[in-house]
C-alpha cells in the first residue's frame, strides 16, 4: 500500500544497530575500508569513556554528489547496565543490493586506556536473511546481517564506523536526503549533523521545524550545512495541531530545484501506452468494463473496484522497486501488486477506457507539512490516481478497498497531492467534499412498550461503508460461528447506549452495495430517570451528545497555530422509541431541531414524537481541515449549545412502576421482556450473570419466586457470596426466614466482612435469636469507619429482642456525638417510630430531621411516626409529600395505605394487599411495626 523512500534518516538509538530509520542500502557483501577521504575523522581519544550519557559520540556526516548520496556515521555507544550489554551484544545491519555500498570502517571497544581493536582479529559481519518484512506482505530486497561483539563488558564503549552510499537510478541523476535530528532531553557526549555538496551543484536544503543555527559555510570548494546535537528541547505543541507543528524535527537536501522537477522524474515510470497488449485478460476486463456500462464514472468504479478486489497488496521493493512500478500485465498475472503497481494497472484500465487519469504522489502522515518541505520524492510515501470525469476530480486508489459508485467521488484522507506529468505539476491542495453516503449510519430502536421502570429491549444497526466496510465483511468472511458470536457480544459490549445484554444478533454482507450491516439486540437498563413525580428520559445516545472540542490554546505560543480536524466524513443516526400507551401523556422537551455549524463541521438534529412513538435523527457532516486558533473559542460555544440543546422525553406522572408488575393487567406486559430474558440465557447458558440478570428484573417486577429460581441457578454455576446474599433477600421478601438465614450464613463463610455480618445478625434479630445476633455484631465491629452502622444494627437488634430502650439509647448518643449528621437524626426518628419508643421526643427529633434533610426518606420516617402517635391525617400528607418526589417507593405507598385506613379511607387497601401478597417478608417487617395487614 506504500512505497518505500530512498529517505536516510540517521538513527538515534542505544543499541549498536547500523540501520537507518529508513532502510540502509549496499551491494551484495558488506565491504571494509577506510573512511571517505572527505569525511573529517575523529580520534577515539576524545569520547569520554568516563561519562555516564549513554551515546558518547553520534557524528552523521553526508555528501551529495554526482547524483550519490554518501552517509558516513561515528557511533559510540555506552554499555553502562547489563541490558546494554545485551543490545550491544550482536550488531545488526539491513540494507538493499541494489543502491549502493555499505563500508565498515572500524569496530572498537574502548576500555579504559585500552582500545580493542574487533575486525582486525578476523570478526566478519554474516549474510543471514532477506526479506526481513515479509510478514508485512513487504518484498523489499533488503539483506540482514549480523556480527556477534566478543568480549564486552558492562562499562565498555562500543565505537562503530561505517559509511554507505546510495544511488537511484530512477531519479534521473536525482540525489535526496532526510536526516533524523534529535533534542534535548536526550544527551550525548558529542553530536552533529552535517550535510556537503559541491559548490558548483544546486541543492535545496532545510532543518526543521523550529530548528535554529542550521547556517551554509562554503570551504575547499564545497557547500557545508552542520548542525550541532542534541536541539533545544522542543516546545510543547498541542495533540491536536496540523502535522507541520508535530512532525519529527529533519535535516533535508536534495538536488531538485521544485515540484516540477519531482513530477516530471517520475512520468516515464507511468507511462501506460501499450502496457495492455491487444487480445490479452487486462484487455478483455477492459471490453468487460465497457459492455456493462456507458458511463465514464460507473466505469471508473468498476475499474478501481477490480484492481482493490482483485490484486491483493504486496510492496515489491527489489530490483529498483522503490519508484518503479511492476508492469500491469506481471500484476495481472501474479495477482498481487504495491500502490505503484495497482495504480499503474488501474491508469492502463482507465485509459482503455477513455478515462483521463493521471498518477498523483501523497503523504500520509504529514500532508499538510508537505508543501513546508524540500521538494523531493522522499516527501510522499504513496501514490494514487486522479481521474477527470465530467470536470470533476476522482481521487482513486487501488489500495484500499470498497469503492463504488455511490462513494466514488469522496476525497481521500490527504491535504496536498502531487501530480504526476511530463512537463511536471506544482502541488495542488485536495479540495475536500462531503461523502456522498453516510461512512457510518446507526438505526437505534428501543421498546419502551412495556413501562418506563422496567428495561428495554433495544436494537441496534449499525452500517458500514466503503474501505472499513470491506476490510469488515472479508474478515467476517474467516471467522467461524462462534467468533461471530463473540463479534456480536463485542458490539453488544460497546453498544451506543451503554453494556448490553445481548439476546441475537447477526451480519449482513451487501457487496454490491460496499456495505456491511451488523445488527444486535438484546436488553438494556431502563435509561428513565426521576425527576419529580415524573421520569426523564434524555436522549444522550445521540453522537452529539458527546461531542467534544478539547482543543486548547490558552498558552501565548499557541496562539496561531490550528486545531486539525482530520478529514471528511459524514455520520448519521435514526433513533425510534416505542412508548406506552400509544404514547399517551408523554411530553417531548427541549429543541427538536437544532443546527449547530463550526469550521467545517454541522451537526442537524430533527425529533418529533407522534404516533406512540419518537423519532430522532441526526446527522454529523465534516468536511475536515484545520480550525483556526481564533475560531476556537466559538467553536466550543457552538459544541456546548450542540450537547445542551439535546430534546428529551418526560412521562406521566401516573406511568406505572415497576412494583406493580404484579397486577394481572400490567403483568401481561412483561411477555416479550422473559421472552427475550430466556434467549439471553439461551445464548450463555453457563454464565451465572444471564440468570442473575433475569432475576433482577423479576425482583423488580415482583416475581419473587421466580428470581429465587433464577438465583438458584446461578449460584449453582457461579456459588459466590454476592449471589447467596442476593437470593437471601429475595427470601426474606418471601418471608421464608429460615431459607434467608442459611444464605445469609453462607455468605458470611464465603465472605466473612463487617456488611455481611450486620446483614446475618439482622435476620437473626428478626427471628428472635437476639443474643446470637448481638454477639456477631460485638465480634465484627472494629469501631473504625462502620461503626455507626454496627450501632444501628445492634440498637435493632436490642429493639427485636424487647429491649428498644436500650437501642434507642446506643442511637441518641451517636446523635449526641454527631450532631451535625442528618441521616443520624432520621434514624433515630425512625427507630422510635417502628419501635414505639421515646414517644415523647419522637417527633420533635423527626422535625429536626425532616428540617436537616427533608428528603423522600425522612418524610416517609416521620409519616410512620405520626401513625405510631395517633395523627393519621399527618401521615397521610407527610406520605403523599414523600411520593410526590418519589412515586417509586412502594414501601411509602404502602404506609399511606395504613394512614388511608385509620382515616377510613378504603383506597389504600388494595395496595395493602397487593404488598402482602407479592412482599410478605416485608408485610410481615411492618407487622412488627403494629401495622398488619
Amino acid at each position: 500500500m506504500r512505497f518505500a523512500t530512498a529517505l536516510l534518516l540517521a538513527p538515534v538509538m542505544l543499541a549498536p544497530v547500523m540501520l537507518a530509520a529508513g532502510p540502509a542500502f549496499a551491494g551484495e557483501e558488506v565491504l571494509y575500508g577506510p573512511a571517505p577521504d572527505w569525511a573529517d575523522v575523529l580520534s577515539t581519544d576524545a569520547i569520554d569513556i568516563a561519562a555516564r550519557t549513554p551515546i558518547a559520540r553520534m557524528d552523521v556526516q553526508q555528501r551529495i554528489e554526482d547524483g550519490t548520496v554518501t552517509i558516513y556515521m561515528d557511533r559510540a555507544v555506552k554499555l553502562d547496565s547489563a541490558e546494554a550489554l545485551t543490545q550491544g551484544g550482536t550488531s545488526t545491519a539491513t540494507w538493499m543490493p541494489e543502491k549502493g555500498d555499505l563500508t565498515i570502517h572500524a569496530v572498537r571497544i574502548l576500555r579504559g586506556g585500552e582500545t580493542v581493536d574487533v575486525l582486525s582479529s578476523g570478526e566478519r559481519y554474516t549474510v543471514l536473511r532477506r526479506e526481513t518484512q515479509l510478514e508485512r506482505r513487504t518484498l523489499d530486497g533488503m539483506l540482514t546481517a549480523t556480527m556477534p561483539i566478543p568480549g564486552l563488558r558492562i562499562g565498555d564503549v562500543l565505537n562503530i564506523v561505517y559509511s554507505q552510499t546510495v544511488r537511484d537510478e530512477t531519479l534521473a541523476g536525482g540525489a535526496q536526503l532526510n536526516s533524523l535530528l534529535f533534542a534535548k532531553p536526550m544527551e550525548a557526549g558529542f553530536a552533529r549533523n552535517v550535510v556537503s555538496w559541491p559548490e558548483d551543484e544546486a541543492i535545496t536544503w532545510d532543518a526543521g521545524p523550529d530548528v535554529a543555527g542550521a547556517d551554509e559555510t562554503s570551504r575547499g570548494g564545497y557547500r557545508y550545512v552542520s548542525i550541532d546535537l542534541p536541539l533545544a528541547e522542543r516546545e510543547d505543541v498541542p495533540d491536536d495541531a496540523p502535522s507541520r507543528f508535530t512532525r519529527p524535527q529533519i535535516l533535508q537536501a536534495a538536488t531538485f530545484r521544485d515540484w516540477q522537477q519531482v513530477s516530471s522524474v517520475f512520468a516515464p515510470l507511468y507511462d501506460v501506452q501499450g502496457t495492455i497488449a491487444p487480445g490479452s485478460p487486462l484487455a478483455d476486463e477492459v471490453a468487460r468494463i465497457a459492455a456493462a456500462t456507458s458511463d465514464p464514472l460507473e466505469r471508473a468504479a468498476m475499474a478501481t473496484r477490480l484492481v482493490q478486489e482483485r490484486i491483493s497488496y504486496l510492496m515489491n521493493g527489489m530490483s529498483g522497486g522503490n519508484y518503479t512500478p511492476q508492469a500491469p500485465a506481471k500484476t495481472w498475472d501474479l495477482r498481487f501488486g504495491d500502490c505503484k503497481a495497482k495504480s499503474l494497472l488501474l491508469l492502463a484500465l482507465l485509459d482503455g477506457l477513455d478515462i483521463a487519469a493521471e498518477p498523483v504522489l501523497v503523504n500520509t502522515i504529514f500532508s499538510d507539512a508537505v508543501p513546508g518541505m524540500v521538494p523531493m520524492p522522499g516527501a510522499f510515501d504513496h501514490v494514487i490516481v486522479r481521474a477527470d470525469i465530467g470536470g470533476m476530480p476522482y481521487w482513486l486508489d487501488g489500495t484500499s478497498a470498497g469503492t463504488r459508485l455511490a462513494n466514488i467521488a469522496n476525497t481521500p484522507p490527504y491535504s496536498h497531492a502531487l501530480p504526476v506529468r511530463a512537463a511536471g505539476a506544482e502541488l495542488q491542495a485536495v479540495e475536500p467534499r462531503l461523502p456522498a453516503v453516510p461512512e457510518l449510519t446507526m438505526q437505534i430502536t428501543l421498546d419502551q412498550r412495556g413501562g418506563v421502570e422496567i428495561p428495554t429491549i433495544a436494537t441496534v444497526v449499525t452500517r458500514i461503508s466503503g474501505a472499513p466496510a470491506s476490510n469488515l465483511a472479508a474478515t467476517i468472511g474467516q471467522m467461524s460461528d462462534d467468533q461471530r458470536e463473540q463479534l456480536i457480544d463485542s458490539m453488544a459490549a460497546n453498544a451506543q447506549l451503554g453494556a448490553l445484554t445481548p439476546t441475537g444478533g447477526g451480519v449482513e454482507i451487501v457487496e454490491e452495495d460496499g456495505v456491511v450491516a451488523l445488527t444486535v439486540t438484546g436488553l438494556i437498563g431502563s435509561p428513565w430517570k426521576r425527576e419529580g413525580a415524573r421520569m426523564r428520559h434524555d436522549l444522550d445516545m445521540l453522537p452529539a451528545s458527546d461531542y467534544e472540542l478539547s482543543a486548547d490554546r490558552a498558552r501565548p505560543a499557541w496562539k496561531d497555530i490550528p486545531v486539525a480536524m482530520g478529514f471528511p466524513s459524514l455520520v448519521e443516526s435514526e433513533i425510534t422509541i416505542l412508548l406506552p400507551e400509544n404514547g399517551e401523556g408523554f411530553a417531548l422537551r427541549g429543541r427538536p431541531d437544532a443546527q449547530v455549524a463550526f469550521g467545517g463541521e454541522h451537526i442537524v438534529r430533527h425529533v418529533e414524537l407522534a404516533g406512540g412513538r419518537l423519532i430522532a435523527r441526526e446527522r454529523l457532516e465534516s468536511l475536515g481541515g484545520e480550525l483556526p486558533a481564533s475560531e476556537v473559542a466559538n467553536a466550543r460555544a457552538q459544541v456546548a449549545r450542540a450537547s445542551s440543546a439535546l430534546p428529551f422525553l418526560l412521562a406521566p406522572a401516573d406511568a406505572p412502576r415497576a412494583w406493580e408488575y404484579g397486577r394481572p393487567d400490567l403483568k401481561k406486559r412483561l411477555q416479550p421482556y422473559e421472552d427475550a430474558y430466556a434467549r439471553a440465557i439461551e445464548r450463555d447458558p453457563d454464565e451465572a450473570g444471564s440468570f442473575i440478570n433475569r432475576a433482577r428484573f423479576r425482583h423488580e417486577t415482583g416475581d419473587l419466586a421466580g428470581a429465587v429460581a433464577d438465583m438458584d441457578k446461578a449460584i449453582a454455576l457461579d456459588p459466590n457470596p454476592d449471589n447467596y446474599r442476593y437470593r437471601g433477600y429475595m427470601k426474606h421478601y418471601l418471608a421464608k426466614d429460615e431459607e434467608a438465614l442459611a444464605d445469609f450464613r453462607e455468605t458470611l463463610d464465603l465472605d466473612p466482612n463487617g456488611d455481611n455480618a450486620r446483614t446475618l445478625a439482622d435476620q437473626l434479630a428478626r427471628m428472635d435469636r437476639t443474643e446470637e445476633a448481638l454477639a456477631l455484631l460485638d465480634e465484627y465491629d472494629d469501631q473504625g469507619e462502620d461503626h455507626e452502622a454496627f450501632v444501628s444494627a445492634r440498637a435493632d437488634a436490642l429493639a427485636y429482642g424487647g429491649r428498644a430502650d436500650e437501642g434507642l439509647a446506643l442511637i441518641d448518643a451517636l446523635v449526641a456525638e454527631q450532631p451535625g449528621k442528618s441521616y443520624l437524626l432520621n434514624n433515630s426518628c425512625w427507630y422510635r417510630a417502628r419501635f414505639n419508643v421515646g414517644r415523647e421526643t419522637m417527633l420533635e427529633t423527626c422535625d429536626q430531621a425532616v428540617q436537616q434533610g427533608g428528603s423522600p426518606a425522612v418524610l416517609d420516617s416521620r409519616a410512620l411516626a405520626w401513625l405510631t402517635m395517633g395523627q393519621p391525617d399527618k401521615a397521610r400528607a407527610d406520605a403523599e409529600a414523600a411520593l410526590a418526589s418519589a412515586p417509586d417507593s412502594y414501601m411509602t405507598r404502602y404506609l399511606l395505605g395504613f394512614a388511608q385506613r385509620r382515616l377510613g379511607d378504603r383506597s389504600g387497601e388494595d395496595v395493602i394487599a397487593y404488598i402482602a401478597r407479592i412482599w410478605p417478608g416485608v408485610a410481615q417487617d411492618y407487622a412488627l411495626y403494629g401495622l398488619k395487614p
